[in-house]
C-alpha cells in the first residue's frame, strides 16, 4: 500500500487573549470543501486583490480588505487572471514572486478538492487540530456567522458557494503581509511545500499576525511514496520521481522535503512560539488540558504494570 506522508504541527502564541480566522494556503484548501446540505447559498465571496506590496504604510490593510480596494486595484486584476501555460495545464500569474508548482485549472481543483475531503476524513471529520475557543471552533462553516474568515490565495480560483463571513484575498504569503499587528486568533496553513523559501520568515509574519495566545496550524505533505509490505521499491519510478522532486526544490530553493527537514518546527520556533505539553494528571487550569491530564492519568494507572515491564 503506498503512503503518501503528511504532518501536522500547530503552536500557540506566548498569552492569552481570545475572533478573526485567516487562512493562508494554495489553492487545495481554499477551492475545496463539501456543502452541508443546509449551507447558505451566496453568490461566492468577495475576492480582492490585495494591494501592491511596495505600499507598506499603516493604512495596507484597510486599503486592501476595504470597498474602495475594488476600484484602487482594478488594473491589477486583468494581471492577475493571465495565467500561464505549460503542456496543456494553467498555472497562476507570474505577477507573484512566489513559484507554486502546482496547476490552477479544473482538473487539478478536482483533485485537490477530492483530497481535503480525505484529510478531513483523516482527522476524523476535524478542519483544524489546535485547541480552539468555543467561540471560534468550527471556523469557515456555518455555525459562527460572527466570525470573520479571510482566505488568501495566489489565483482567484475560489468557490462559487461560501458563507457570507468569508472574504478572500488574492495574495502572496512569501512577500510582506499587510494584516495587522495582533489581528487573527487562528492561521491555517496547508500544502505550501516547494513554494516558500523562507519557512522561518513566514512563520515569523504568521506571528506578529496572531493576537496573543492565538494558533498557527502548518499541515504538509512530502512527495514520496513508500510501502509496508516492501512493493514499492527503492528503484522504483515513484521513489525516483520524489527524489527528483526534492532535488528540484532544493535547486529552486523552495525545498519540498518539509517533513525530512523539519521546517515547520524549526520556522516556528524561530518565530517565537511555544510548544504545548501533554499534561498527566488534573493540575491544569484549562479545562480541556484538565480532561486530557486526566485520562492520561488515569490510562497510566490503568495498567502500570504491563506498561513499564518488558517481555523478552
Amino acid at each position: 500500500m503506498a503512503e503518501d506522508p503528511t504532518r501536522s504541527q500547530t503552536a500557540e502564541t506566548a498569552s492569552e487573549r481570545p475572533a478573526q480566522v485567516q487562512s493562508a494556503e494554495s489553492s487545495e484548501a481554499t477551492s475545496a470543501g463539501h456543502r452541508p446540505s443546509d449551507a447558505p447559498i451566496t453568490a461566492g465571496a468577495p475576492i480582492i486583490v490585495a494591494a501592491p506590496h511596495e505600499d507598506n504604510d499603516a493604512d495596507d490593510l484597510d486599503s486592501s480588505l476595504g470597498d474602495d480596494s475594488v476600484s484602487s486595484t482594478a488594473s491589477l486584476s486583468a494581471s492577475i487572471l493571465e495565467y500561464r501555460t505549460l503542456h496543456g495545464r494553467t498555472y497562476h500569474s507570474s505577477k507573484h514572486e512566489t513559484e507554486y508548482w502546482g496547476p490552477n485549472d479544473g482538473r487539478h481543483l478536482e483533485s485537490m478538492d477530492i483530497n481535503h475531503h480525505f484529510l478531513t476524513l483523516s482527522n476524523s471529520g476535524k478542519l483544524h487540530l489546535a485547541p480552539l475557543k468555543d467561540d471560534i471552533k468550527d471556523y469557515g462553516l456555518y455555525a459562527h456567522p460572527g466570525v470573520e474568515v479571510i482566505g488568501t490565495d495566489l489565483s482567484p480560483i475560489q468557490p462559487a458557494w461560501c458563507p457570507p463571513n468569508m472574504t478572500f484575498v488574492i495574495d502572496d504569503a512569501e512577500q510582506e503581509w499587510t494584516f495587522a499587528p495582533n489581528s487573527f486568533d487562528f492561521i491555517h496553513m496547508r500544502y505550501l511545500l516547494g513554494s516558500i523559501q523562507d519557512w522561518p520568515r513566514l512563520f515569523k509574519q504568521a506571528y506578529a499576525a496572531l493576537k496573543p495566545g492565538g494558533y498557527i496550524e502548518s499541515f504538509e505533505s512530502e512527495p514520496d511514496f513508500m510501502s509496508d509490505d516492501g512493493t514499492v521499491k527503492p528503484d522504483s519510478a515513484l521513489r525516483r520521481w520524489a527524489a527528483l522532486f526534492g532535488e528540484a526544490g532544493r535547486k529552486l530553493n523552495r525545498p519540498f522535503t518539509v517533513l525530512s527537514d523539519d521546517l515547520q518546527r524549526k520556522g516556528m520556533e524561530e518565530a517565537g512560539f511555544i510548544e504545548i505539553n501533554a499534561p498527566i494528571g488534573g493540575w491544569p487550569q484549562d479545562p480541556d488540558l484538565q480532561e486530557i491530564g486526566q485520562y492520561a492519568q488515569l490510562a497510566l494507572e490503568q495498567d502500570l504494570e504491563g506498561k513499564v515491564q518488558c517481555t523478552p
